[in-house]
Parts: C-alpha cells; structure tokens; sequence
C-alpha cells in the first residue's frame, strides 16, 4: 500500500475515532437513549390486558421508537459533529494540520454511522426484551421485564461511582455500560422461560425481530447521511427539521412519487433521490408467525448503500464549497 494512502487512512481513522467519542460525550444523545431504552422497557406494563394484542403493540411501538429516537440523534450528532465545529473553528484547525475536506467529511460520517450502530443495537435488543415480556396474554414476563427495566439505574448508578471515583466522564462511560447492560440482559434472559424454568439459551427470545431492526438501523444510517449533507449549511433545528420531512415523504414514497414515476420526470427524480423508507419499515411482517427474510435485508443493505454512496458524494461536493474560518 502507497504511504500516502496508509497516511490518509490513518487519519481517516483517527478523526473517525475521535467523532464516535465526542457523540458519546453528548449530554444529549444518552439523555434521548436512556430515556427512549426505559420508555420502550415500561410499554409491556402500559399495555398489559389488550385482548391479545399487547406482544404486537409492544412490538409496534418499541420499533418505532427505535425509528424515531433514531432520526433525532442522528440529526443532532451530525449538527454537532461538523455545523458546531465550523462555528468554533475547529474545522479549520483541523484542515491546517493538512487534512482533506473529503477525509474529513467521511470520517465525520464513519464516527456517527459507528454511534448510531450501536445505539440501534441497543434499541433492537431492548425491542426483543419488551416484546417477550408482553407476549403472555394475562401477566407480564418479569424474567425479561425486570431485567430490561433495571438496565439504566443500573448503568447509571455505575457510571456515577466510577466517576467520582476515578474523575472518568459520567456521560461515556454510561452509555457504554447500558449497552453493555442491555447485553447482559439479553443474555441472562435467553436462559429462563416465563415460568423461571431453565431453558436452552435463546429459545424464549423473539428473534424474528432482529431483522426489522436491522432495516431500521438501515434507514437510520441514511437519514444520518442526509442530516450531515445539511449540517454543512444548517444548525440542528433546521436540520431536523428537513430531515423530518425526508423522513416523512420517504414513508409515503410509494404513494406520493411511485405512481406517477413513469409518467413524470419529477416524480421519477424525488422517487429516486428521497429514500424509499416504507421498505424498511416492516412491523407488519411479523404479525403472527411472519418473518423478514435476511435476503431481504441484503437487497435493502445494497439499496441503502447505493443512497449512501449519492447522498455523501453530493455532501462532500457541497462541503468543499463552504468557507470555514478560523476562531476569532
């Protein structure tokens, strides 16, 4: 490998490292999670006794939440991963070092693409806990429940002694430890049945839901690539406030530009350009004993990466166009 490129990749890496830590240091982002994670923990409890509909609502709900909570953060992580920077300078600091616009750009979209991985990992993994627990008809299945519910007083709780032990940032360390506590929860659970008798791991867990929050991790992915595209010229607000517009056109694509693709060009350019989100969101594949098949994922992973691939390019365009100045 050229020096040159092993040079660019190791900056590329670096910055990307260092943006993944600044999101996770945002007093925000874990408030939003923390608070997303515990909601979707309390739904079973919300609605217990729906006549039998309690595992879907849990489910529904727990998922678009996951959606939702999503399209917020990577909203305001993008603004205050690369929009912050240019206001304090900080950008321009960093493209005197020499960096390029174009690894900088990227990396800053690596590192929140990083976060927003693992906060759909922990959102999944909450969907698949809550969702267990609401799936008995009259009670709600405590040996999921209760373990989901403790995971944020119990991350948070650590995260505080550490801190004041050891000086290390509450805000980092606690949301690594939720997710890690979500892991520990999700394994511990996979061992009991709802009655609390042991059972081969694994085997009372939903795990057709990983798929529906693979493809929301997905969509997610993208409207993060949208929010840094306008993060170049906008702060937060106006960010999410565009990107909940895409959010919303994206949902009912099919219906608004689908139709009328082959017969107008307009129509064809916004069906091609706003990103097809109904096909992410498949809630209503798994009622009853539906599935999402992984070839599905697949071909959605393939299309997102094709959306991927044109939002970050046009952003890339518009980020070497702006004028960055140092701090005054």
């Amino acid at each position: 490998m050229p020096r040159i490129m092993r040079w660019h990749l190791k900056q590329f890496f670096a910055l990307a490292w260092l943006t993944a830590l600044e999101a996770i240091r945002q007093p925000v982002f874990l408030l939003l999670m923390a608070v997303t994670v515990f909601f979707a923990a309390l739904l079973p409890l919300i609605t217990a006794h729906t006549m039998g509909e309690a595992e879907r609502m849990v489910r529904d709900s727990a998922l678009a939440l996951h959606f939702v909570a999503g399209l917020v953060l990577g909203s305001y992580l993008a603004c205050a991963a690369l929009q912050h920077e240019i206001r304090r300078g900080t950008v321009a600091a960093i493209l005197s070092k020499p960096v390029g616009r174009i690894t900088l750009f990227l990396a800053k979209f690596a590192g929140i693409a990083l976060v927003m991985l693992f906060f759909s990992a922990a959102l999944t993994i909450t969907t698949i806990l809550s969702t267990r627990a609401a799936a008995p008809e009259n009670y709600v299945d405590w040996w999921a429940a209760g373990p989901l519910l403790a995971t944020v007083p119990v991350a948070f709780l650590i995260a505080g002694i550490i801190n004041y032990v050891t000086r290390r940032p509450f805000v980092s360390n606690a949301f690594m430890l939720l997710v890690l506590a979500l892991g520990v929860a999700l394994l511990f659970s996979g061992f009991f049945s709802d009655t609390g008798h042991v059972v081969k791991w694994g085997q009372p867990l939903p795990w057709k839901i990983l798929p529906a929050g693979a493809l929301i991790a997905l969509a997610i992915l993208m409207l993060s690539a949208f929010a840094l595209l306008l993060a170049t010229k906008l702060d937060v607000v106006p960010t999410l406030s565009l990107c909940s517009v895409i959010f919303l056109l994206g949902l009912m694509s099919d219906n608004l530009f689908g139709r009328a693709a082959a017969t107008s060009k307009l129509s064809a350019a916004l069906y091609g350009v706003i990103p097809n989100l109904q096909q992410f969101w498949l809630a209503d594949a798994l009622a009853g004993d539906g599935v999402i098949p992984w070839a599905y994922v697949g071909a959605a992973a393939l299309y997102a990466l094709c959306h991927l691939v044109f939002v970050l390019a046009l952003g890339m365009f518009v980020f070497n166009r702006i004028e960055v100045r140092a701090a005054a």
